[in-house]
């Protein structure tokens, strides 16, 4: 069985989901890494959203520990 590359765009937003679906990972995960200040979100209606740029900057080790703050989510 041969598996594709991920692709992500570094421009656009991906939901839990998507980012679940797209990196093979559980929700769970997705949850702890952002809870940790590893991986970067932000939540609109209920919902939590990860820029490309930021998924890619988690995989690439690049983004740095940091607590939540209301600038964060948002940013």
């Amino acid at each position: 069985m041969q598996v594709s590359p991920a692709t992500i765009d570094s421009d656009a937003f991906y939901n839990q989901e998507q980012v679940k679906r797209l990196l093979g990972l559980s929700i769970k995960s997705i949850g702890n890494a952002c809870r940790a200040g590893e991986l970067r979100s932000t939540e609109r209606a209920g919902r939590r959203f990860f820029r490309g740029s930021w998924l890619i900057d988690w995989l690439e080790g690049t983004q740095t520990n940091r607590q939540r703050t209301p600038e964060a989510m948002t940013a």
